[in-house]
């Protein structure tokens, strides 16, 4: 399972919504910034939130594990992705197979990649979980 440090944005019926917590450095560092991670920032867009399933009881601030199958991102990725480009190949060769040219060609890999599309928007990916709260130790 691939899991990833989060902190609850706000709770919801459903679930929770999260925001990942990005790590302060490299470890190169120590911590401190170095210029690609100031590169980085410039170009940081808005946080993004992303609705998971808890069973826990959590309030907004706190920080927790949350876990994603492991499997589920390259499913997701050949989804969205592989499924709309091999419908593509397949319309632009089936295209290509019944009448010959660059036209015929370019409209059915046009038509392939529009299914492809409406296929990959159809399936729904398991949502990640909340594994734990994470302890934050304080040192003395």
């Amino acid at each position: 399972m691939l899991e990833q440090t989060a902190e609850v944005v706000k709770t919801a019926a459903d679930g929770i919504w999260v925001q990942a917590v990005e790590p302060s450095g490299c470890g190169t560092c120590g911590g401190q910034g170095c210029a690609s991670r100031r590169i980085a920032e410039m170009f940081q867009r808005k946080p993004r939130h992303f609705l998971v399933d808890c069973d826990l009881s959590l309030a907004p601030g706190d920080r927790i594990v949350v876990g994603i199958a492991r499997g589920s991102v390259l499913r997701s990725a050949l989804r969205a992705y592989g499924l709309p480009l091999g419908l593509m190949l397949a319309g632009a060769l089936l295209a290509q197979a019944v009448q010959p040219g660059d036209g015929p060609a370019v409209v059915g890999m046009l038509l392939g990649g529009v299914a492809g599309w409406l296929a990959a928007r159809g399936g729904r990916a398991a949502r990640p979980v909340v594994l734990r709260r994470e302890d934050i130790k304080l040192f003395t």
